[in-house]
């Protein structure tokens, strides 16, 4: 008797996950999607074993913050690394570039609304994007609605914007609670469970800037000519000659100097906004030409 207790306590321990990999509430709406190739929302995970979203729910409001449709998650998903994907899709023969996960047909996403995922029907919903003509304020958590997505054209979708420095991760902190400073219009990119995260961290390594062209120590030339490169592609440049203040810049430049000493300087920018914290410089000195 004994035994068969212990075997049905030990059952149940192994069909219940635990809380630490049974988990569905660290995700949220990564993009919204209409006609293109058919109405769908992408909700992605920003944590490792989110998957288990079986039971919960994804809701579409119309314009006036009427509920459109209900989707209740009838399954959790295979892949729960994170930054994975859940595509939702309209059931419709159409080519999808990724297959939905689940499909319905009762998913409408028009140019103007909302879009919900929920742990329950009730409130608060665990994340939220509201767009177009949506009413402000809104009824839901979305501050400002994001632009209307515009139906049947090539760029048909709205994508969360994510914050500088993670060019392509979900994090916890990308999401002011306002629709129209976290998502964007876009192409569509509808991802499934199945499709491997192309997302990559923070980059907060700084480039380093080399001066590749500058006057000589001594130089008789009115205009002062520079040259210079980043370490890390993409990068923007600000400049400063003497006493002036760093200002954008390009390479190459060309300076109008007078007689005396100067001292250049140059400083590189990633794409994720890091700056080099030791600018590259170049001293002379423009003297008379002699005759």
């Amino acid at each position: 008797m004994r035994r068969a207790i212990l075997a049905a306590v030990l059952g149940l321990i192994a069909v219940v996950p635990a809380s630490a990999s049974a988990s569905y509430h660290l995700i949220k709406v990564s993009e919204v999607g209409n006609s293109n190739p058919a109405d769908f929302v992408e909700l992605q995970m920003y944590a490792p074993g989110e998957n288990f979203v079986a039971g919960h729910y994804v809701r579409v409001y119309d314009s006036t913050g009427a509920v459109q449709s209900t989707f209740q998650f009838p399954a959790s998903v295979a892949q729960g690394g994170n930054q994975r994907t859940i595509l939702v899709g309209r059931d419709e023969t159409v080519s999808w570039p990724a297959q939905p996960d689940f499909t319905t047909a009762d998913l409408v996403v028009a140019t103007n609304g909302a879009v919900c995922y929920l742990d329950t029907l009730a409130f608060p919903p665990l994340d939220c994007v509201s767009f177009g003509t949506f009413p402000t304020p809104s009824p839901l958590p979305t501050g400002t609605p994001a632009p209307g997505i515009p139906a049947g054209s090539g760029v048909s979708t709205l994508q969360r914007s994510i914050a500088p420095g993670c060019e392509t991760l979900l994090e916890p902190g990308d999401d002011s609670g306002d629709s129209a400073a976290d998502f964007d219009l876009a192409a569509p990119t509808p991802r499934n469970n199945a499709t491997a995260p192309t997302e990559r961290g923070c980059d907060t390594s700084s480039p380093e800037t080399t001066i590749t062209k500058k006057p000589r120590k001594r130089s008789t030339k009115r205009r002062a000519r520079f040259a210079f490169k980043s370490s890390e592609r993409g990068s923007t440049f600000e400049c400063k000659l003497d006493k002036r203040g760093f200002k954008p810049c390009k390479s190459p430049l060309r300076k109008r100097v007078g007689l005396g000493r100067h001292r250049f300087a140059v400083v590189a920018i990633d794409r994720a906004g890091n700056r080099d914290p030791s600018p590259a410089k170049a001293g002379f000195r423009r003297v008379r030409a002699r005759r």
